[in-house]
């Protein structure tokens, strides 16, 4: 029988990801995750069944979203991150020399 830890690193070596941490990988993934979708602190600790040390220590980055966001340009309330360089189009002549396949 193949534990936990072993089918975590069999499904990280086909990738190439590397990583320290193997079975707890998704603690920190899931509490990132929910701080993206603007889930308070408190509500993260209760999801992963955290003390705040633990929470804060090993699963969550010490930086503070809304001031990133703010500083980044994007508001700080909701989940609207529109990047207004995605709304831009390209001459076609400009494409063609950047990427000589496209159309193909």
């Amino acid at each position: 029988m193949v534990s936990h830890g072993e089918s975590i690193c069999k499904a990280f070596c086909s990738p190439d990801i590397r990583s320290n941490k193997k079975t707890h990988i998704n603690c920190g993934l899931s509490a990132r995750m929910a701080g993206h979708v603007c889930a308070n602190v408190d509500q993260i600790r209760r999801q992963g069944r955290w003390n705040n040390t633990t929470m804060n220590g090993a699963y969550l980055t010490n930086l503070p979203r809304k001031l990133v966001r703010s500083l980044a340009g994007f508001p700080t309330y909701g989940r609207s991150f529109h990047l207004a360089c995605a709304a831009l189009h390209p001459p076609t002549s400009l494409c063609k020399k950047l990427f000589p396949a496209i159309g193909e």
